[in-house]
């Protein structure tokens, strides 16, 4: 797990007060860990309107000011530590299982509230309008020398296919 990265979450649109909703680091808030976000840097372009006429040879197309891209999924492998032995307490967690159960719980909670704007610190690549799409059936637990994970993999939808964004705690 020493290569898994934190990345950054921040809601689409205003508070109740008007306000930008505040940006979240998986890792300080829901100790999440991603593996890599598998952005598509140029998506599939949209086929552009058009007609056929059986006594002409090709298309007529309608391209007006350029071509556009897609929306596009993306399936993001998630892992979380289990706390154990004096962390338990310190944590002030009841089991080890528990603690991970309501930090995904929580995590997966909040990926249902909306749409995101999304940024990997690793891959300096962040998009908006992305919302949650579905998360796997299966969650494993890896073991390595840093202790044990639960595993599982979410998959996103990109709707902003362009729009580069960049998040940081603070923002």
């Amino acid at each position: 797990m020493a290569d898994w990265q934190n990345f950054f979450l921040q809601k689409m649109g205003t508070d109740g007060s008007g306000n930008a909703w505040p940006v979240k680091e998986s890792v300080a808030e829901w100790g999440i860990f991603c593996k890599d976000i598998p952005f598509v840097l140029f998506g599939k372009v949209k086929e552009p309107a058009k007609r056929q006429w059986p006594d002409e040879h090709g298309d007529e197309e309608y391209v007006p000011s350029g071509l556009y891209l897609e929306a596009y999924t993306i399936k993001i492998e998630f892992g979380c530590k289990k706390v154990v032995g004096n962390d338990i307490a310190k944590y002030g967690t009841g089991s080890a299982v528990d603690d991970v159960r309501a930090k995904v719980g929580a995590f997966l909670s909040y990926l249902r509230t909306g749409q995101f704007k999304i940024y990997s610190s690793y891959t300096r690549i962040g998009r908006q309008y992305v919302r949650l799409e579905s998360v796997s059936d299966g969650a494993t637990w890896k073991t390595n020398g840093n202790g044990e994970f639960l595993v599982f993999e979410v998959s996103l939808k990109v709707n902003d296919p362009v729009t580069d964004v960049t998040l940081s705690v603070g923002n």
